[in-house]
């Protein structure tokens, strides 16, 4: 497992970004690179909201958010939807479970607005669980959607791109804790790293199921 798991992060960061650049997506400038978190393929994520943290109109602007990326994890054939699965009172480690809610961020963390934490994962590094906090200030209907679709994006393979163009990548930097970046929705070049992350790890799969029948 240790092998495959070394084998999925070599081929994650070097091919990804050879192949983006051939079609004019670049790392860092106009394309995020690989991130560190990844929901297996073709995973039903289950997204429960803490209770009494989100108001009916957030709720409604974060289940757009979660709309998308299942569009996009469609479209890029990663296969992984998000469906939501209620209200709860404290974190949730299942397999497949993301939950949302809201911390004193930036108060603590003057870097930062909002974050993604794996909460357990396999022992080939995929996700089986894992959370998301929001601050309370980012209330801002736009800024929330581009904040959820942002901490998503974490759990599709993507980094953060700080150094991207604006208005590139879904996963470029906020100008501001209630303010979107631009975007609210995954780009072309965000899909286009996704696509290619899907296809290298369903390769790793497959590679470690034939090595495991040898």
């Amino acid at each position: 497992m240790k092998t495959a798991l070394l084998t999925l992060l070599i081929v994650l960061l070097l091919p990804v970004a050879v192949y983006s650049q051939t079609i004019g997506c670049n790392p860092n400038h106009n394309a995020p690179p690989t991130g560190a978190y990844i929901w297996p393929s073709d995973s039903e994520v289950k997204v429960y909201f803490y209770r009494n943290m989100f108001t009916p109109a957030q709720k409604e602007t974060l289940l757009e958010a979660m709309k998308l990326w299942t569009q996009a994890a469609r479209q890029a054939t990663a296969g992984v939807s998000f469906t939501y699965g209620g209200e709860i009172e404290g974190l949730i480690d299942c397999r497949s479970c993301l939950t949302v809610t809201r911390q004193e961020i930036f108060k603590n963390d003057h870097k930062h607005y909002a974050f993604f934490h794996p909460l357990q994962r396999r022992s080939d590094g995929l996700l089986i669980s894992a959370w998301i906090d929001f601050d309370f200030a980012t209330v801002n209907a736009e800024a929330l959607q581009g904040f959820m679709t942002h901490e998503l994006g974490h759990g599709m393979g993507l980094g953060d791109c700080t150094s991207c163009k604006k208005k590139q990548t879904i996963m470029n930097g906020f100008p501001g804790i209630n303010r979107d970046n631009g975007l609210i929705e995954p780009s072309a070049c965000d899909l286009e790293v996704v696509r290619q992350v899907y296809q290298l790890q369903r390769q790793v799969a497959r590679n470690s199921n034939e090595a495991g029948r040898d």
